[in-house]
């Protein structure tokens, strides 16, 4: 072998020696970049330590109340502004929740009928021998906020307290949505607890945000 040829392959072997620790300090720096980048979305994924059952029972006891206080003051634009988006809010004149006769209204819809004096049919009554025929107005003080239940004797979240003949169905129709409940046990001795009423109030997650879906009424019925 000549001088010249021994060189040349002495070069050559250097090349090779030099493109081999290159490509791999290349590769670990790839990797390295990888580890750190999905380390840092592991890190961003990790959900903060909030039990959300308690998160939520504080907000649907906020949300209730906000909506009793709205019914209270008859601010019925607060009151409207926590209607489901979608599904709007159905109204239940007693404790089973009737999915055929119930009026179900979206919130601009609901402020169109307040501003009527038309009287519409709400369903029948607990004996059925008649139909519910009043404007919204009057279906509110009668079927809706009939006594202080912002200021309510009992009140419970997801429980029932009042109870009568009438079927309660309210958690057949409304499945895995949170509910509250205000009480009264009567008004006048001489009626022995029949005059005890109910407001239920039914709400439903939309887009991490809960809203009323139902009104359901209760009361002593025949």
């Amino acid at each position: 072998m000549t001088k010249l040829s021994t060189i040349i392959s002495f070069l050559l072997i250097i090349s090779f020696i030099c493109l081999f620790f290159s490509c791999n300090t290349t590769q670990e720096k790839v990797e390295n970049k990888a580890i750190i980048q999905d380390s840092a979305e592991i890190t961003q994924a990790i959900p903060l330590k909030v039990p959300a059952e308690v998160k939520d029972d504080t907000l649907i006891s906020a949300l209730s109340k906000e909506v009793l206080m709205s019914l209270k003051k008859k601010d019925y634009k607060a009151f409207t502004a926590l209607f489901h988006p979608i599904q709007g809010v159905r109204f239940s004149p007693y404790a089973s929740v009737d999915t055929t006769y119930d009026l179900v209204f979206k919130a601009a819809d609901f402020i169109k009928q307040l501003g009527q004096k038309k009287k519409i049919n709400w369903g029948p009554y607990s004996a059925g021998e008649e139909d519910i025929t009043m404007t919204a107005q009057e279906y509110l003080k009668q079927f809706v906020y009939n006594a202080d239940f912002l200021n309510a004797e009992k009140t419970s979240l997801n429980d029932m307290i009042g109870g009568g003949t009438t079927h309660n169905n309210l958690v057949e129709i409304y499945p895995n949505c949170p509910f509250t409940e205000s009480y009264f046990s009567g008004f006048e001795k001489k009626f022995d607890g029949m005059d005890w009423c109910s407001l239920r109030l039914v709400f439903k997650k939309h887009l991490d945000k809960y809203y009323l879906i139902g009104v359901v009424h209760d009361q002593w019925t025949t």
